[in-house]
């Protein structure tokens, strides 16, 4: 997860970051019926306000994916070259939340706050069911979107043929300590005694402190995953040689993404997913980059543990970080395909 108070230049990287014919015809068992591409945008209305939806994919009869963003404010929809590969195989829907990108910029004044945001995204798998003609669709939550759309399915778990989280948060307790223990170990190998003693200084993190937080989390950008760091350089490349980036876009978006940052931060100081969402009534799947420090990896593995649900699979990327999804997109998307892709076919027989 990322939050408003970190400095700008890495929070310029983090605004648009924070969400298959071929192998259909190698698994007979699971083709399905071939039908035009689908490219589409617009704004829908959800929840009362208009809101920015995308929906992409090489062969409308595909399973539909729903990409529920992090941040919170870090809308993914312009992003369309780092997830085309994902239309190979899913119809790829992209949606910019209240307080996110061009949902932002059209609705400055609605406040993403968690539950609204649950709500509307309900709203919008029930849209896509009905516009698709499908009985259930995917869901998959990045970061702080993954709180969300464990909600989502919490409330509405018939709409969804699985729950795929990605950076996924647990408990925001041990997230903290995780982290901070990642850091003074980094520091200390690193003899950076300025860290060394800032840190120690602290000694136990307070996770109910945001400004503590945030005085010792900035700190983390010489040890994020090599992995990360190219992908905010990528990113860097992409804003620059992309047409779509102006200024004024950007501003946007830096805007909602502190705006969103403002509006869930006590949702995020209190999150516990292991003890408020440890029983789902669809598949969970968690495909997870090693090295996340973000949402670390030892907790969602703790909190993948503990969760009961009718299926599940724990699937660790190496050398991955917290952006597994755009740093590592073909083995995300082939553990998507075997694991998930036959689920989403499935629940559409009779």
């Amino acid at each position: 997860m990322s939050f408003p108070q970190i400095n700008k230049s890495v929070s310029l990287l983090l605004i648009v970051t924070s969400l298959g014919l071929s192998n259909a015809a190698k698994a007979p068992n699971l083709r399905i019926t071939i039908a035009p591409p689908i490219q589409e945008t617009r704004f829908a209305t959800l929840g009362g306000i208009e809101q920015w939806i995308t929906i992409r994919g090489a062969n409308r009869a595909n399973p539909v994916l729903l990409i529920v963003h992090g941040g919170p404010g870090d809308a993914q929809s312009s992003l369309r070259s780092t997830y085309s590969v994902y239309e190979r195989d899913f119809t790829i829907v992209q949606w910019d939340q209240r307080g996110a990108g061009k949902t932002y910029a059209k609705n400055p004044n609605s406040p993403p706050e968690p539950e609204r945001v649950e709500l509307d995204g309900i709203e919008l798998a029930r849209y896509l069911c009905d516009y698709l003609a499908r009985k259930k669709i995917l869901l998959l939550g990045h970061s702080w979107g993954s709180y969300l759309a464990v909600g989502m399915v919490q409330r509405r778990p018939e709409l969804f043929a699985a729950y795929i989280g990605t950076g996924q948060v647990g408990s925001w307790r041990a997230n903290i300590q995780a982290q901070f223990d990642f850091l003074l170990a980094k520091a200390r190998a690193a003899n950076d005694r300025k860290r060394v003693e800032q840190l120690e200084a602290i000694g136990t993190p307070d996770p109910t402190n945001a400004t503590q937080y945030f005085s010792w989390w900035r700190m983390r950008n010489p040890y994020m995953s090599p992995d990360d760091a190219r992908w905010f350089e990528e990113l860097g490349q992409m804003v620059r040689s992309n047409p779509e980036f102006t200024e004024e876009y950007m501003k946007t978006l830096g805007d909602g993404m502190n705006y969103s940052g403002r509006t869930t931060l006590n949702a995020m100081l209190t999150t516990e997913l292991p003890t408020t969402a440890n029983t789902l009534k669809v598949p969970f799947f968690v495909i997870q980059g090693e090295e996340d420090m973000v949402t670390p990896t030892s907790v969602a593995v703790k909190y993948f543990n503990v969760v009961k649900a009718p299926k599940k699979k724990l699937i660790l990327i190496e050398h991955a970080g917290h952006f597994a999804i755009v740093t590592h997109r073909e083995e995300f998307l082939a553990a998507l395909v075997k694991n998930v892709r036959p689920l989403a076919i499935k629940s559409e027989r009779p």
